[in-house]
């Protein structure tokens, strides 16, 4: 083991993490790298929430768009969906 490194360990019932499995699994995802994923998002965003992340990045990716749709207003926005 690296120096800079640490080994976590916890008890779950096996239900729970074999449900947990399933689904990560089917994302082509690991129990261990997706726990790593959230807990360096957890880091990065200072928010436990994994829907309040999944919403931020969501922003994120959604500022690069080049041909995003801006409003200046409510206005505007709620003119579009009348439309």
């Amino acid at each position: 083991m690296k120096p800079d490194t640490v080994t976590c360990s916890f008890v779950v019932d096996k239900k729970t993490y074999n449900a947990y499995k399933s689904i990560i699994a089917g994302y082509g995802q690991s129990v261990k790298n997706n726990i790593i994923e959230h807990m360096q998002n957890v880091i990065n965003y200072g928010i436990a929430n994994a829907e309040t992340i999944a919403a931020i990045k969501e922003v994120e990716e959604l500022e690069k768009a080049p041909n995003k749709k801006v409003y200046n207003t409510f206005e505007e926005i709620l003119e579009e969906l009348d439309g």
